[in-house]
């Protein structure tokens, strides 16, 4: 069985939950002592659902009913275990929501930056919101509160339980693809590891402002780690930054020059954070660029500019796809110049290039805006024509076969001229392949060139 998937590892992911929950409630605890400034089961709440469904909703209930029972219990109210019940089912309703919006709005999961935005509003704003208000209604129904603080209260709870899906969710991520990702550069973490605790530490002991400076140094490492490393680091270092700013012992006195110095902070890391945000997006941008550049090269003849045979024959697949879901035809043809070797041989490769771009303009010309003319071979080329059978297609073949055969081409006091034998197939049904149409074409292409050339015929399965 696969341990990720065994009752083991959701009896595991539980007592973490349990264990994030009391840690956060030691560190980060407001009143009641249950309720924290960061959250991170939430985190884990989602992940336990996504790898295990609804199975993990009885675990997050009870690993969270055992979290809370002491804080709530320690209130006067007299129905604290029916309170502390509800907000643990509160817990698992959470989880489950936040899974059903990450499956629908995300089912791909965080893998660009267009995605952080539903992921926030989806996946970490909404369900949250859903679970403070009723958490917060059921403390105030319970007596825990007084019901005008449940509003005040509920937004708190919304910003805790949303960082902690933000940070753990991208861990679990990143350890779900650790086998295809890069490995992990110890160097990188343990540097900015390093540089993150020299900075909190400094900002607590007489130079407040110093913490600023930490978004730029992750900001750094995410350019040099994989997902699962900076939110590994980012992880630590919130702790670490809401644990120090919790306790009274790190609290420093300010003066006037101190604030200066923050405001100063503040202004500089924020600029040097959207500046390296800038450049890694150009950068990106440029990388995408190039890449499209090269599938382009790679993907159309350079010397007519038309779609080659390695994206005519995907085109070819997704329309015979879609031809299954709706029914409707579509054709193929295959157009072969007669003699093209003997202009090569009489004019030069030069000419012959030259009929081939002036055939390939008449094919553009000509094609309607659905089609996909393209270049398969030396001489060869190959027509996509969707929502037609081969006996619709034959007409206008035929007027293109007549287009070209006017064609010609000034060189020097002669003028070159070309025929062209076409060979057509079409769809034909559920158990009709794309590579048995192309098949059938080239059939027909055979077949009108033994019949003369300069013709075209439509292969008698799809007449």
């Amino acid at each position: 069985m696969n341990a990720a998937k065994s009752p083991a590892g959701l009896i595991a992911a539980a007592l973490a939950y349990f264990a994030l929950a009391r840690f956060g409630m030691a560190i980060f605890a407001l009143k009641p002592s249950n309720l924290t400034l960061l959250w991170l089961p939430s985190g884990i709440a989602l992940a336990m659902c996504l790898q295990w469904g609804w199975r993990a909703v009885p675990f997050i209930v009870v690993a969270s009913l055992a979290a809370n029972f002491d804080g709530m219990a320690a209130a006067t109210s007299p129905a604290h275990l029916a309170h502390t019940m509800l907000a643990a089912m509160t817990d698992g309703l959470a989880g489950v929501l936040a899974m059903h919006m990450f499956r629908r709005m995300l089912p791909g999961g965080l893998a660009r930056a267009a995605d952080l935005l539903p992921f926030i509003l989806y996946v970490c704003l909404i369900p949250t919101a859903v679970s403070s208000v009723l958490l917060a209604a059921n403390l105030a129904a319970g007596g825990y509160l007084p019901w005008s603080e449940a509003g005040a209260l509920a937004r708190v709870l919304v910003l805790a339980d949303s960082l902690g899906l933000l940070l753990v969710y991208p861990a679990y991520q990143g350890w779900r693809q650790r086998h295809t990702a890069p490995p992990l550069q110890a160097h990188p973490l343990l540097a900015a590891i390093a540089a993150v605790l020299a900075l909190l530490l400094a900002s607590r002991a007489g130079m407040p402002g110093m913490e600023y400076f930490i978004v730029p140094v992750l900001l750094v490492l995410s350019f040099h780690t994989s997902l699962l490393g900076i939110t590994a680091v980012t992880a630590l270092t919130i702790v670490g930054v809401m644990a120090s700013a919790a306790h009274p012992a790190f609290a420093a006195q300010t003066t006037a020059s101190d604030t200066a110095f923050r405001v100063a902070a503040l202004a500089f890391s924020s600029a040097l954070t959207l500046l390296g945000a800038a450049l890694q997006r150009g950068q990106l941008e440029h990388s995408e660029r190039t890449r499209q550049q090269w599938q382009d090269a790679a993907e159309h003849d350079a010397l007519t500019g038309l779609p080659n045979r390695r994206l005519f024959m995907p085109k070819v697949q997704l329309e015979h796809q879609r031809s299954l879901r709706s029914g409707k035809p579509y054709a193929i043809a295959m157009l072969d110049l007669d003699h093209f070797k003997a202009i090569n041989d009489c004019h030069g490769h030069a000419v012959g290039d030259r009929v081939l771009d002036a055939v390939a303009t008449v094919l553009r010309d000509n094609c309607r805006m659905i089609d996909t003319p393209a270049r398969v071979g030396g001489e060869e080329f190959a027509i996509l024509l969707p929502e037609c059978s081969g006996t619709q297609a034959r007409p206008f073949l035929e007027r293109l076969r007549g287009k070209l055969e006017e064609l010609e081409i000034a060189v020097a006091d002669q003028r070159v001229s070309v025929t062209v034998s076409i060979g057509i197939a079409s769809f034909t049904g559920v158990n009709d392949t794309a590579d048995a149409v192309a098949a059938r074409a080239d059939r027909a292409l055979y077949q009108a060139k033994q019949a003369g050339r300069n013709c075209s015929i439509v292969d008698a399965v799809a007449a």
